[in-house]
């Protein structure tokens, strides 16, 4: 058995460009920093000790509990690092997933979520794709974009 938890958003969780590394092309490489706060260890400690209970009360043999927590990234719907947001000075997307920077740039992926649980985020995408689109077309026919 494994858990899954939601992480709650961190702003000191952030992919950013290095300044000083770059790729085989030369240009500068993704810098991610991503690590788990209290909030995900308290909360992974508790999934492992609720089913090391629910196991023992449903009259299992319990051999091992593993309290290890995955590295950020491993086993996960991968979002964020395009805020959505009101505020261009914490944010980078609107509410539309339009760049608060470039008017013409909508980012219609999992970026904009600043936390996923463990469920297919598929479908949240397609809507708010859905919903980007309507308003692109509205802000196009005014001459907005």
């Amino acid at each position: 058995m494994t858990g899954f938890g939601e992480s709650i958003p961190n702003k000191d969780c952030a992919a950013t460009i290095d300044p000083k590394q770059v790729d085989a092309w030369g240009i500068p490489v993704l810098k991610i920093s991503a690590f788990w706060g209290d909030n995900e260890l308290r909360m992974a400690q508790d999934i492992a000790a609720t089913a090391e209970e629910t196991f023992r009360a449903a009259g299992f043999e319990v051999l091992s509990v593993s309290r290890a927590v995955s590295n950020p990234g491993r086993s996960i719907h991968e979002t964020g690092t395009a805020r959505m947001g009101t505020d261009p000075k914490t944010s980078v997307l609107n509410t539309f997933c339009q760049s608060h920077d470039v008017k013409n740039l909508f980012v219609v992926d999992g970026s904009s979520f600043v936390s996923s649980g463990n469920q297919n985020v598929t479908l949240t995408i397609l809507a708010l794709c859905d919903r980007a689109c309507q308003h692109l077309v509205n802000q196009f026919k005014q001459g907005s974009l």
